[in-house]
């Protein structure tokens, strides 16, 4: 476990190239404005897409990124099965997450290398480990007065699931995804 967490932080992991998307459009955004999520699909030709979440937080910048960087305590905020920081190395975190699939698929788990870049309200994520097949992307937090922040959440997931196509993947993403934002508003309202 030890070399492992040293390969982690010794940065061996692969970085993954940064996805393209859109910007906001003025309608996006008044949409965004109106506490309605939007999602962008990442321009390429790759099967596995990445997915651009957008929401508001109704909080300050600083307690937002308090709360999604708040990895030990992720198994609340973001409902799933568990997760908790396996090891530090100044701004370079091992962060290990397990997440409840129904059977015949069985529980997902990731160790991913994170990277928390608090002077940018942002962080990356990228697995090293696990029994998923993909799992990387970033979170970034900007003000949008005192008591709101809007949440830039980009991911790609594939769950490795041999059987499954690469589209229905997407769909699932694009559906999920959206309940990181919507979980992360749950969770201030009642933790204020």
């Amino acid at each position: 476990m030890l070399g492992l967490l040293a390969a982690l932080f010794l940065g061996t992991g692969q970085a993954s190239a940064q996805p393209q998307f859109d910007d906001l459009t003025a309608d996006e955004q008044a949409k965004v404005d109106r506490d309605e999520i939007v999602v962008h699909v990442e321009r390429t030709e790759a099967p596995l897409k990445h997915f651009e979440v957008i929401g508001l937080l109704h909080a300050p910048l600083r307690r937002a990124y308090a709360v999604f960087t708040d990895f030990d305590h992720y198994a609340e905020i973001f409902r799933i099965n568990e997760c908790h920081v396996a090891g530090r190395h100044g701004n370079r975190l091992a962060v290990h997450a397990i997440v409840g699939a129904p059977w015949p698929i069985g529980d997902r788990w990731v160790l991913n290398r994170t990277i928390v870049s608090p002077e940018t309200d942002s962080f990356t994520f990228d697995m090293e480990h696990g029994n998923i097949a993909v799992y990387n992307g970033y979170v970034r937090l900007v003000a949008r007065g005192p008591a709101t922040s809007q949440v830039f959440y980009v991911a790609r997931v594939d769950p490795g699931i041999p059987f499954l196509p690469k589209w229905i993947v997407n769909q699932f993403q694009a559906s999920a995804l959206p309940d990181t934002v919507k979980h992360a508003r749950e969770y201030l309202k009642a933790h204020p």
